[in-house]
């Protein structure tokens, strides 16, 4: 069988083999073109890519000390290919993931013949439901792909990392897939906690067997307390692979109540009608005891319909089973950044109440980070609104507000408007939160004298995101300037960097001559009072400048308030809500942003400058008694001084 001196490598390869970043392995090639330690020459070409022996590349690599892998001759098969193997090829991934499972379950197969695989295929899968039909065909090639497939078993220490790797790479190698492409960790995290929250203990998840990856994932985050199951008569070769290498059985008992998992679409190019189909099969599967999980595009599952699919996602609506509607961001399948996903959340509500009386959960985190804390959050408040009556009132909702499950099927426009935005941090209702303004305010009086507040209720003004203050000119963005770095120094004007954003207290230790400034960028503002300087990755963070007059170095950037007509924003709110935002480019687009009534900016803003002076100084007055006490136990301990016990003295 062909040795490892078959495998393949472009340059993308080499960059991941050695630690390096693309254009580094493209400078090796150029620059060492020649002499004893010349980069392999490409042995063959691929739509254009040149393709390199990966032995030569990887024995370079240690031979010149280049890159920053000293393993990369064990790493090889992580990140090679075998001659004539694409990973962009379906059946030859199938082939591929069937020799990894057959390796694990029928041991090593090194030195067999196409014969011994045949053999060994159809007595671990003698009905040919995962692997035989596969390694049937991989025989008949010759099984040129053996060798590889236990190299890279070694290279990633187990037949299931070796499975996932596989599934990376050929979803890397599609992104054509598009929105049926596999969903980034974060969501996946989320279905997870949504399907562990619906889960009784003789609950039965069954799986989506076109979603491979996801379904491998959560059925490995549920562990053993939990029946995995497939919907009746579902090939699902895939997953059953990865299951059976995961070392995972699947239940038959179809009595118990099931929590379904499903994915839309289910296959690239999948169009609404096509999407609100599967979903409607899921609300017509469930008995009164199962629930489901719907994870889709935003465009089929929220957003605002042509009238026959309108009509097609009411029908669903009409069965009264939605008991949650969650719209998150884009950016969330990586092979359609552009696509924003949604989350359906099914169920018969504690009681089983008659339709017109049952009401969903609805949640817009499209503009907000999916955090552990968030996904907690967004979780408890669905399991809420699933309870019953006692649980509903309860509960003080993060996210979620509650509306009539009969006014969604009439609704023609989003099922989840702006006007269903919960404001972030709002736990309580206007007198609790007065009671307990009163109580802590109390609590506080030796560091901070407490805001005078008045407990009759006041406009509330909904949150509202940055396109729409931009566009209302209550809100303006300027962008950082690029200062050269051999420019800053340590006299003249502070340089704010998007690095200072993670330690504020950083801010002044960078600065430009104020007269090389002017010259480098003679149209460049400074900030202003007021100013809030901020990034959106590599998480969103965010500083108010009270000060002013600073150099904001690209890629921060500044919201500055329109004094004149703020539209109830305060500086320090915004700081606090970016925060909690959204990451990633454009994400600062739809954040949202609390407001605050006129009559209770300006006191809000001054108590808020008032509390982070107060904290700044039990700050100080902390480090100083840090201070105290370490130099206290040297002197003690180093016998440069002698410690003189006071009481004693009193004491004679």
């Amino acid at each position: 069988m062909p040795q490892s001196s078959s495998l393949l490598i472009d340059l993308a390869g080499v960059s991941r083999l050695a630690g390096v970043r693309r254009p580094v392995a493209s400078m090796w090639r150029t620059r060492f073109n020649n002499g004893p330690d010349a980069f392999p020459p490409p042995v063959s070409e691929e739509d254009g890519r040149p393709q390199f022996s990966a032995p030569d590349v990887a024995e370079w690599l240690a031979r010149t000390d280049h890159g920053n892998n000293p393993h990369a001759e064990a790493d090889l098969a992580s990140v090679a290919a075998p001659r004539g193997f694409l990973f962009s090829n379906a059946q030859a991934v199938a082939e591929l993931e069937a020799l990894v499972a057959l390796s694990h379950l029928a041991g090593d197969l090194d030195k067999c013949t196409s014969a011994d695989l045949t053999r060994f295929a159809r007595e671990v899968d003698p009905s040919d439901a995962f692997l035989r039909r596969e390694i049937e065909d991989h025989a008949r090639r010759g099984s040129p792909w053996v060798d590889y497939v236990l190299n890279l078993t070694d290279a990633v220490y187990s037949p299931s990392a070796a499975m996932q790797l596989i599934a990376d790479r050929s979803a890397s190698a599609g992104r054509a897939s598009a929105s049926a492409g596999a969903l980034a960790p974060e969501v996946a995290a989320l279905v997870v906690e949504m399907v562990r929250m619906l889960a009784q203990t003789d609950s039965v998840v069954r799986l989506d067997p076109d979603d491979a990856s996801l379904s491998s994932m959560l059925a490995q985050k549920l562990g053993d307390g939990v029946s995995l199951s497939l919907p009746p008569d579902a090939p699902a070769r895939r997953l059953r692979r990865r299951l059976r290498v995961d070392g995972l059985l699947l239940s038959a008992d179809a009595a118990n109540p099931a929590v379904v998992v499903a994915r839309v679409p289910v296959a690239r190019g999948a169009d609404v009608s096509s999407m609100l189909h599967t979903t409607e099969e899921v609300a017509l599967s469930l008995r009164s005891v199962d629930s489901a999980v719907v994870i889709g595009p935003s465009r089929a599952l929220v957003d605002e319909l042509p009238r026959p699919e309108e009509r097609e996602r009411a029908d669903i609506l009409r069965s009264g089973w939605v008991r949650g509607i969650v719209r998150l961001g884009k950016g969330l399948v990586p092979s359609a950044s552009r696509e924003s996903l949604s989350l359906w959340v099914m169920g018969n509500p504690a009681g089983a109440p008659a339709i017109p009386d049952r009401f969903t959960a609805t949640a817009d985190l499209s503009a907000m980070s999916l955090t552990p804390a968030a996904r907690s959050d967004i979780v408890s408040d669905i399991a809420a609104a699933m309870g019953a009556a006692r649980d509903v009132q309860a509960r003080q909702f993060r996210f979620a507000g509650l509306v009539p499950t009969t006014s969604l099927q009439a609704r023609s426009e989003s099922l989840v408007s702006s006007s269903a935005r919960k404001a972030k941090k709002s736990p309580s209702t206007g007198a609790e939160v007065a009671a307990r303004l009163d109580i802590i305010g109390s609590s506080i009086q030796a560091d901070f004298d407490p805001v005078e507040i008045d407990p009759s209720p006041h406009n509330v003004l909904r949150p509202a995101p940055v396109s729409d203050l931009i566009r209302d000119r209550h809100l303006r963005v300027v962008s950082g300037t690029r200062v050269k770095s051999e420019l800053i120094g340590s006299d003249g004007l502070v340089v704010v960097r998007v690095s200072d954003l993670d330690d504020p207290s950083a801010i002044g230790g960078a600065r430009i001559d104020q007269l090389v400034f002017a010259s480098e960028h003679p149209r460049a503002s400074l900030t202003q009072p007021g100013d809030i300087v901020f990034r959106t990755s590599p998480t969103a963070a965010a500083w108010v400048d009270r000060d002013g007059s600073k150099v904001v170095a690209y890629p921060a950037r500044v919201l500055r308030i329109n004094k004149k007509d703020p539209g109830g924003l305060v500086s320090e709110v915004v700081t606090a809500d970016i925060l909690d935002a959204m990451t990633g480019p454009g994400a600062w687009k739809r954040w949202s942003l609390r407001r605050v009534d006129h009559r209770s900016a300006a006191p809000l803003a001054r108590a808020l400058n008032a509390i982070a002076e107060a904290r700044a100084d039990l700050e100080g007055r902390s480090a100083r008694l840090d201070e105290y006490a370490t130099l206290l136990v040297t002197a003690a301990t180093s016998g440069a001084v002698a410690l003189v016990d006071a009481s004693n003295d009193r004491n004679a």
